[in-house]
C-alpha cells in the first residue's frame, strides 16, 4: 500500500450513485458489485444506442471500430500493458481455461494452486487433472511473506508447467506476494497465471511489473462494471508458450473462403473468440475512467482504514477467530472470520432476516462469513455489523 496520504474521498457524494444503497448494507461486492449509476447510465445509453441506430458496426463501422480500439486502449492504461496484450473473454474462467487448454500436458506434470481458489480456478484444474493425470499441488496459505515465498519454493518441481494463483484469495482474503511467487516460479521454468478478480479496481495493478505470464480480469467486482466481461493478459513474450484450442470469429487475421486458407492474429486477440456484448465493454471502460478519477490510491487507503477497523473490532469479540491477515499489505477487501457456534449459512441469514445486512457465508468446510468491504462503505455501517455480531454471540445458533 502506498505510504502517501491520498486526498481524502466524498463518501457520502460516492454513495449517492448507488441507489441500491436506500435498501441494505452491502458487504458481498466480492461476488457481484452494484453498479454507480454514472456506469449504470452508460450502459443505459449505450443500449438505447443500439434500438435507436441498429447494429453500430455494420451501419457506421468507421464510428464504433474506432470506438472499440479506444475503449481496448483505456482498459490496457488502467492494468499498464500493451493493448497488443489483451484478448477478450466472459470472465477469468474462460482465461483460465484458454491457458489451460493451450498446453501440452503429460501425464505426471504438475500445476500450483492455492488452497483458497473459487471454482474459476479450481473446477477447471480438477478436471483438468481427471482428464490428463496431471498432480495439483496446493500451495499452503501463510501471513509472513517470506515463508510464502519458501512454500512456494517446497511446492515446485521438475514437473511443474502452471502455478494458477489468485491476487487476493477468493474467500480468506490472502494478498499474495506475486512479484516474488511469480520470479520463483520462472526462475525454475514454470509459467505464471494470476487471478486479479479481487484485485483488479482496489489498487493500482502493473501486470508487466508483477511479471506474470498470464492473468484473468473481470468486470464486475471492484472495478463495478456491469456483469460481465472479461479479458486474458497475455505476456507478449508468452503468447507462443500457447497453442490455440478454439479457433473462432475474431481471432483470425485473414480469412480466405475460396482457398480455406487463414491467419491468426499475431497479437493476444488470437486467443479470443466472440461474440461479446460491447456495451458492456465500453461501459466498463467508463468505469476504469471513474476510478482513477476517485484515485485508486484513495480508494486503498479508504479500503484498508475500513479493513483494519473491521479486524480490530472482531479480534476483541470472544468467539470470533479471524482468517484473514491482519496486516493491510496481506490483504485487500475480503475479511473473513468465524463465530464459534454458528454456520455461515445461519449468520448470514440472520444478518439479513434482522439488520439487513448482505454478506457471504463461507463456503466448504469452513463455518463463518466472507465480508466484503467497498471503499464506500461507512464506518458506522462497520460498527453495526460487530454490535449485530456481538448480539449474535450471545444467542444460540439459529
Amino acid at each position: 500500500m502506498s505510504n502517501n496520504p491520498s486526498p481524502p474521498v466524498d463518501v457520502h457524494a460516492i454513495r449517492r450513485e448507488f441507489p441500491a444503497l436506500d435498501k441494505y448494507t452491502w458487504f458481498q461486492n466480492g461476488g457481484v458489485s452494484i453498479t454507480p449509476a454514472c456506469i449504470a447510465g452508460e450502459h443505459a445509453r449505450l443500449m438505447r444506442e443500439l434500438l435507436d441506430r441498429g447494429p453500430l458496426h455494420i451501419l457506421y463501422p468507421d464510428e464504433e471500430y474506432e470506438r472499440r480500439r479506444s475503449t481496448m486502449q483505456c482498459l490496457a492504461a488502467f492494468f499498464a500493458v500493451d493493448p497488443r496484450e489483451l484478448a477478450l473473454m466472459r470472465g477469468v474462467s474462460e482465461a483460465y481455461q484458454t491457458v489451460l487448454r493451450g498446453l501440452d500436458w503429460q501425464p505426471g506434470d504438475e500445476i500450483i494452486i492455492s488452497q483458497d481458489e473459487e471454482a474459476a480456478l479450481l473446477l477447471p484444474t480438477l478436471h483438468l487433472r481427471d482428464r490428463y493425470a496431471i498432480r495439483v499441488v496446493k500451495l499452503p496459505l501463510l501471513s509472513a511473506p517470506d515463508q510464502q515465498l519458501a512454500a512456494l519454493q517446497d511446492c515446485l518441481s521438475d514437473r511443474t508447467r502452471l502455478v494458477a494463483l489468485s491476487h487476493v484469495t477468493t474467500d480468506l482474503g490472502y494478498r499474495l506476494p506475486l512479484h516474488d511467487l511469480c520470479r520463483i516460479a520462472r526462475q525454475r521454468g514454470a509459467l505464471t497465471f494470476v487471478d486479479v478478480a479481487h484485485s483488479a479496481g482496489l489498487f493500482e495493478l502493473d501486470l508487466p511489473g508483477m511479471g506474470c505470464d498470464f492473468a484473468g480480469i473481470l468486470s464486475y467486482k471492484w472495478m463495478y462494471a456491469p456483469y460481465a466481461s472479461g479479458l486474458l493478459y497475455a505476456r507478449q513474450t508468452s503468447q507462443h508458450r500457447l497453442a490455440i484450442t478454439y479457433a473462432g470469429g475474431r481471432s483470425e487475421q485473414s480469412l480466405d473462403f475460396e482457398r480455406d486458407a487463414y491467419v491468426l492474429r499475431n497479437t493476444a486477440e488470437r486467443f479470443q473468440y466472440g461474440p461479446w456484448s460491447w456495451p458492456l465493454i465500453h461501459a466498463w471502460a467508463t468505469a476504469a475512467e471513474w476510478l482513477q478519477r476517485i484515485g485508486l490510491s484513495t480508494i486503498e487507503q479508504r479500503t484498508a482504514l475500513l479493513a483494519t477497523r473491521l479486524k480490530q473490532q472482531l479480534r476483541k469479540l470472544d468467539g470470533v477467530s479471524l482468517l484473514t491477515p491482519v496486516e493491510a499489505d496481506r490483504s485487500a477487501a475480503l475479511v473473513a472470520c468465524e463465530l464459534a457456534g454458528w454456520t455461515g449459512e445461519s449468520l448470514a441469514r440472520q444478518l439479513r432476516r434482522r439488520w439487513n445486512m448482505i454478506v457471504k457465508p463461507l463456503p466448504h468446510t469452513r463455518q463463518g462469513l466472507r465480508i466484503s468491504l467497498p471503499f464506500f462503505l461507512l464506518e458506522t455501517e462497520i460498527d453495526q455489523l460487530v454490535a449485530a455480531l456481538r448480539i449474535l454471540q450471545s444467542e444460540p445458533a439459529a
